[in-house]
């Protein structure tokens, strides 16, 4: 299930073209058509069209418990550079289809689904079977993973060049991230991005990346590097298109006390904590041979406990075993209050005697 809604968030830009020209000359990809049905493209090396500026902008409205919607803005700057006019087609493929639009300026471009897309000369990169978690930076593998990736989903659209004409398209969707919640104390979320197609556009591009986070708190990981210009935005400004996809993660971390989001390790650092203060407050305690000592810090010990180990085992016996984590703190807790107690009476026993 977490694979399926992680394949519906992987999009490319897949720059298609299938160039028509206006004499008997032809320059478009080769177009086959193989035994499944469906179309097998070649992407056009030779377009004569150059992409001089793409900006990728993920803005995020709101995040729910194991959902994260990104409205997605694609912009390109399209430069004729030939003498002569160009009737192009484009493709833009994404599993991703909803509320998908295609503009430039104020003119709505025509968009024609295409259900089922292969190409030739660029291989749809396989769903990543791993996520790395923004806290720790540690790579979490999707062990149970084994669905077969089904065929990209395409967008064709036409444009049409003047002679060294340049044009600006913009590309909007609705993406569903991905969502990992296994063995983690907050909701890993991501998104993988095609960048690589682009290549296929004649010269080197302005790449912009942009991230607008629902809200502020958040802790992002992404193979790109990025800087964050505020609370809520990450940005990333490229001269040249970079040689590999953009892919994210982010969580919005709650009550993690070690840089680690990942369950196993930050419970064991947490009770290795509750341990050691639990020896500090009945050394001070025997020392001073003040009880109250180690009841007072009991007290916060335990509060301690209870906030910080807030989730373990997963649904649904995440309740239970933290429950049953806080009782047997609680009560450990009480025992050494109990023989701390015991230890300080017998030695003032023993001092009076002497």
């Amino acid at each position: 299930m977490l694979l399926l809604k992680l394949r519906a968030l992987i999009l490319t830009a897949v720059l298609l073209f299938m160039l028509i020209p206006e004499a008997a000359n032809a320059n478009g990809g080769p177009l086959h058509y193989p035994a499944e049905g469906y179309g097998r493209l070649e992407l056009d090396e030779n377009s004569k069209v150059s992409l001089v500026h793409e900006k990728v902008t993920y803005t995020f409205r709101e995040v729910e418990r194991y959902k994260s919607h990104a409205e997605v803005t694609v912009q390109y700057e399209l430069h004729n550079t030939s003498d002569s006019g160009k009737d192009l087609e484009v493709l833009f493929v994404t599993p991703a289809s909803e509320a998908f639009r295609v503009s430039e300026g104020d003119k709505e471009i025509n968009v024609i689904m295409d259900p089922k897309v292969k190409t030739v000369n660029w291989q749809h990169a396989q769903v990543k079977n791993t996520v790395i978690d923004p806290v720790s930076s540690k790579e979490l593998r999707l062990s149970n993973y084994s669905a077969e990736i089904p065929p990209a989903q395409g967008a064709r659209f036409p444009l049409s060049f003047e002679p060294n004409e340049t044009k600006n398209i913009v590309i909007n969707y609705i993406e569903n991230g991905g969502m990992y919640n296994k063995g983690v104390i907050t909701t890993i979320f991501s998104h993988l991005y095609y960048l690589t197609p682009a290549a296929f556009w004649e010269g080197e591009p302005n790449v912009e990346l942009e991230i607008r986070l629902s809200a502020p708190g958040a802790k992002l990981h992404s193979n790109l590097l990025m800087e964050q210009t505020d609370s809520k935005t990450f940005k990333a400004n490229f001269n040249e298109l970079p040689s590999e996809d953009w892919y994210f993660s982010y969580t919005y971390p709650k009550r993690l006390l070690y840089p680690t989001n990942i369950e196993k390790d930050h419970n064991l650092l947490v009770l290795g904590t509750v341990a050691a203060l639990t020896a500090i407050a009945a050394a001070l305690a025997l020392l001073f041979r003040k009880s109250f000592l180690f009841t007072i810090s009991a007290l916060g010990i335990f509060g301690f406990t209870v906030y910080y180990i807030s989730k373990m085992g997963g649904y649904p016996f995440n309740d239970i075993f933290v429950a049953f984590i806080d009782l047997v703190v609680g009560v450990g807790l009480v025992i050494c209050d109990i023989l701390i107690r015991g230890a300080i009476r017998r030695r003032r026993e023993m001092t009076k005697n002497v």
